[in-house]
């Protein structure tokens, strides 16, 4: 066996093993989860169409998730497959505005 086969087979085993990467499902659950933890959903409790989180667009790399506030804004989470790592983007559609919002990783929004 060569040795770029056998560093592949070691790689491939370390992601298998690490519990590979993060699914859609797993990038929503997360998202849904920060998003429960750290903003307040009881203006919502009569009108939950107002705040939502939804799946977004999907790249090879990312999974975006979508956070809409009851103020009209909206928080973008772009989630990494590989490592869970988070960046957020806020966007306040009235204004046209778009600000870095920070990152975390979604792995620690997991149950």
């Amino acid at each position: 066996m060569n040795n770029f086969l056998k560093v592949s087979m070691i790689i491939l085993l370390l992601l298998c093993s690490c519990g590979g990467g993060i699914t859609a499902e797993k990038a929503f659950e997360g998202v849904n989860n920060y998003c429960h933890q750290n903003y307040d959903w009881s203006i919502a409790e009569e009108n939950p169409e107002i705040m939502y989180v939804a799946m977004g667009d999907e790249t090879q790399a990312e999974y975006k998730v979508v956070f809409r506030s009851y103020t009209g804004s909206f928080v973008y989470f772009y989630v990494d497959k590989a490592s869970g790592s988070t960046r957020m983007e806020e966007y306040v559609p009235g204004l046209d505005i778009k600000n870095e919002a920070g990152s975390i990783n979604i792995k620690d929004y997991l149950k």
